[in-house]
C-alpha cells in the first residue's frame, strides 16, 4: 500500500488500523465513572494490601501533581491512572474520573517486556536459549546472513534488521507491520541492514518475531496462551488480559497486551520480587538480572526493558522501566523498593502525552526515599 498522505492523515490511518485491524481477545467494557480520588482497598490476595506512603513522602505534593496530570472529566491530554507500590502494599492509587481500577488500560510497547518474560520462562523450562539462533524457518539457511540473528540480539534490541520505527511517516516499518496478515511475517521477511549484535535500534519487529518464537515453541497460538495463563498469569492473580490480534489471529506482541493497572503493577512486581510471587518461582533470578542489565550495543536499553536512564538524572542504577507509546509506565525500582504505574490516554498527540508522563513519572520517582 502506498503512503502518499499528508502525516496527519497517516497518523489519522495510524489510529483507524489500532482499533480495526486488530481484534482483542476480549471486549474492553467502559467501566462506570468514579471520583478522581485516591482509591484503597484490600484485595483478596494476601501479599497484595496497602499502606501509608513511606515517611517524607508528601501526600498532599503528590495529590496535586497527578490531578493536575489527570485533568478534569472532559481532558484529553490526560493520565488516566497512577499507582504505586512500596514495600510490595500499595500506598498510592488513583484514576481519572472516566476511569476505574476496573478499567482495562492501553499498554502499547509495555507489551515488550511482558514477551520478554514469557520467552525467559521458555528458557528456564530448557525449550530455548539466549544464544541459539533465533529459530525462525525462512532464517535457517547458513548462507543467510540472518542466521546469525539470536534470541539475546532480538532482545537486546540489534538484530541488524533493515526497519524505520515510526508512528506517523508514510514508509514507517511498524505501520507497514500493522497491515500485513501476519505481522511477523512482515519483519521476518526484511534484511539485514547492519551486523547481528553490533548495534541498536528499537524495533518493534524484533518483539513480534519473539512473539512468534513463542508461538511456534509452544504449538501454535492455543497452546502459547495457554502457557502464559498457567505460567504467568495465574500465578500473578491477573485474571484478565486483552491481547490485540493481527489477522490471522495471532498475538502481534509488540503492543497491546492491555490489562488493569493493579494487574502491571502486579507484573512489576514480579520483576522486583526477583521473580518470586509467594513461594513460587515464577522467572528465575538469573533472567531478571538479564532484563534489567544494560546490552552492549546501549546502555540505555536491557533485555526489553529501559535502564535508569529513562528515570532522570539522579535515578539509581539497578532501577528499570517498561515503557509504551504515548506515555505509558511500569517502572520497577530496586533502591526504593518500588513499583510505579503509569498509564495515559491514547488521544491528542504523543509528543504531548508522553511529555506530561515522562514529567510526573520522574517528579513521582523522585519523592519516593531510598530504601
Amino acid at each position: 500500500m502506498a503512503f502518499k498522505d499528508s502525516m496527519k492523515r497517516t497518523r489519522s490511518l495510524f489510529c483507524r488500523v489500532l482499533a480495526s485491524v486488530f481484534v482483542s481477545i476480549s471486549v474492553a467494557t467502559i467501566s462506570s465513572p468514579v471520583d478522581a480520588r485516591p482509591i484503597f482497598s484490600v484485595t483478596k490476595d494476601d501479599d497484595w494490601k496497602t499502606a501509608p506512603l513511606p515517611q517524607g513522602v508528601n501526600k498532599k505534593q503528590i495529590d496535586a501533581l497527578v490531578k493536575a496530570a489527570m485533568g478534569p472529566r472532559d481532558n484529553r491530554i490526560r493520565v488516566r491512572s497512577v499507582l504505586i507500590t512500596s514495600n510490595d502494599k500499595i500506598v498510592y492509587e488513583r484514576y481519572h474520573p472516566i476511569d476505574s481500577k476496573d478499567s482495562i488500560l492501553d499498554t502499547f510497547s509495555v507489551s515488550k517486556s511482558f514477551v520478554a518474560t514469557v520467552i525467559g520462562m521458555l528458557i528456564d523450562d530448557g525449550k530455548l536459549s539466549l544464544d541459539q539462533p533465533a529459530p525462525i524457518a525462512a532464517w535457517s539457511n547458513p548462507n543467510d546472513p540472518r542466521s546469525a540473528i539470536t534470541i539475546r540480539n532480538l532482545l537486546h534490541m540489534s538484530s541488524g534488521l533493515t526497519w524505520k520505527e515510526d508512528y506517523l511517516a508514510g514508509d514507517s516499518s511498524t505501520i507497514a507491520m500493522l497491515f500485513a496478515p501476519v505481522a511477523s511475517d512482515y519483519a521476518i521477511a526484511l534484511p539485514l541492514e547492519s551486523k547481528p549484535g553490533t548495534q541498536f535500534e528499537y524495533n518493534s519487529g524484533n518483539s513480534a518475531i519473539l512473539m512468534r518464537i513463542i508461538t511456534d515453541t509452544l504449538g501454535g497460538t492455543p497452546q502459547a496462551e495457554a502457557y502464559i495463563k498457567k505460567r504467568l498469569l495465574d500465578p500473578l492473580g491477573i485474571k484478565r488480559v486483552d491481547y490485540q490480534r493481527d489477522l490471522s489471529g495471532r498475538i502481534v506482541g509488540f503492543m497491546g497486551i492491555n490489562m488493569t493497572a493493579r494487574d502491571q503493577a502486579r507484573f512489576g512486581l514480579l520483576y522486583l520480587r526477583n521473580g518470586m510471587w509467594g513461594k513460587k518461582k515464577v522467572i528465575s533470578p538469573d533472567w531478571v538480572k538479564f532484563s534489567s542489565t544494560p546490552s552492549p550495543t546501549f546502555q540505555g536499553y536491557a533485555g526489553h526493558w529501559w535502564t535508569h536512564n529513562l528515570l532522570g538524572a539522579n535515578a539509581s542504577p539497578g532501577d528499570f522501566t517498561a515503557l509504551g507509546y504515548y506515555g505509558q509506565y511500569v517502572i520497577v525500582s530496586r533502591s526504593k523498593r518500588m513499583v510505579m504505574v503509569i498509564s495515559t490516554a491514547f488521544e491528542g498527540t504523543p509528543t504531548e502525552q508522553t511529555a506530561k508522563a515522562r514529567n510526573l513519572a520522574q517528579t513521582l520517582y523522585a519523592l519516593f526515599p531510598l530504601r
